[in-house]
C-alpha cells in the first residue's frame, strides 16, 4: 500500500502567500531564466514526459548528492 499525497485547499495555500512571495522575490533571476529555457525547449521540440513525481524524485536525488 502507497501512501498517496491528499491535495490541500488552496485556503492552506493562501495562508503561506509571504512565503511563496518572499522563495519568488529571492530567486525571481533564476526562475525567469527557468522560464525562458522551458520556452526554448518547447520552440525546439523539446517536450519532457516527466511526471510530478519524476520531477520531485530527481530534484530530492539531486539535493541529496548536494548535502
Amino acid at each position: 500500500m502507497t501512501n498517496k499525497p491528499v491535495p490541500i485547499s488552496i485556503e492552506d495555500d493562501e495562508r503561506h502567500g509571504d512565503q511563496i512571495d518572499a522563495f519568488i522575490a529571492r530567486n525571481r533571476d533564476a526562475l525567469n531564466e527557468s522560464i525562458r529555457e522551458a520556452r526554448r525547449q518547447v520552440a525546439a521540440g523539446e517536450v519532457s514526459k516527466k511526471s510530478i513525481d519524476d520531477i520531485i524524485a530527481e530534484g530530492r536525488r539531486r539535493h541529496r548528492k548536494s548535502a
